[in-house]
């Protein structure tokens, strides 16, 4: 597997996130220039920004009606139209900045996670706050939901992996391991695993009983955000060299390190389809990648 670059867009601060819209034809960007951008592909063209949070967004993904979530460090969640505008739905709570978010690829469930060390979930439908998830003892710095809306896991500075019954609205098991602050978390396309890529440069992966499974090092190099590809094959993962590194997931072997950004790798993503991937990163860029399969 290799990247092949596409495409270059920036925004006027560091670009922290990135989602792919489900059919593959927009591209949103978030940016703490406090602001999202929405870009057309394949050819790149600014179709859009989204305006309201009043410091930088931390993260945005589309929900399954198509509609925008944005995560912002001003402690709120947003909920946007496809097309752009204003925000329908603006989600509060939250008692400081706010660092990560995640969505519900097939639902309508936002996650929202910051340094009050709190997991909230919100229904991106109804606007109404759903659980307050307490656990941490330190900031939190990343979240992921599952696909089935079931399951939540959230890392931070506390260097302990929460999974998160969303059901029972409880905190399932911890995941004890790491020597750093957890910067992303992951699950597999079939919910079976969960990825966690760490400061310590260690990228580790577990079963959802809590068992540690495999620990992939990186020559201690600061793991920033890590992903799957939608058919479970790699496993990306964004450094604070500025590189994305890919790997096997059947083998744990290294099978890219691609040199993209000029320092740290904020976000990585796949497209639904698998055949696009995009980084984001704290030089402003956003780059856009087409996956090319090898062997």
């Amino acid at each position: 597997m290799r990247l092949e670059k596409l495409l270059s867009l920036t925004h006027g601060n560091a670009a922290y996130w990135s989602a792919f819209s489900a059919a593959g034809d927009r591209l949103a960007t978030a940016s703490l220039d406090n602001t999202v951008k929405l870009w057309s592909l394949p050819d790149g063209a600014h179709v859009g920004t989204l305006k309201g949070h009043g410091d930088g967004v931390c993260f945005v993904g589309y929900l399954a009606d198509g509609r925008i979530a944005t995560v912002g460090l001003d402690r709120t969640a947003r909920v946007w139209p496809a097309e752009g505008g204003s925000a329908e739905i603006t989600f509060t709570g939250h008692q400081d900045y706010l660092t990560s978010g995640a969505v519900q690829k097939s639902g309508m469930l936002l996650a929202s996670a910051g340094f009050d060390k709190t997991v909230r979930l919100w229904d991106a439908q109804s606007g109404r706050s759903l659980a307050v998830l307490t656990g941490h003892t330190a900031n939190i710095q990343c979240v992921a939901l599952s696909d089935s809306g079931k399951l939540a896991a959230s890392g931070g500075d506390d260097q302990i992996v929460h999974l998160w019954n969303l059901e029972a609205g409880t905190l399932l098991r911890t995941m004890p391991g790491h020597t750093r602050g957890i910067e992303g978390v992951a699950f597999s396309p079939d919910e079976t695993r969960l990825a966690s890529a760490c400061a310590d440069g260690c990228l580790k992966l577990w079963n959802l009983g809590g068992e540690l499974i495999a620990n992939i090092k990186t020559d201690a190099i600061p793991l920033k955000s890590v992903c799957f590809s939608p058919d479970g094959r790699w496993i990306a993962a964004g450094a604070a060299d500025g590189a994305i590194r890919v790997w096997d997931y059947a083998s744990e072997k290294l099978i890219a390190t691609q040199p993209a950004h000029r320092n740290t790798v904020y976000g990585v993503t796949f497209s639904q389809d698998g055949k696009l991937f995009a980084s984001t990163g704290f030089d402003r860029t956003i780059h856009v990648w087409r996956v090319i399969a090898e062997g």
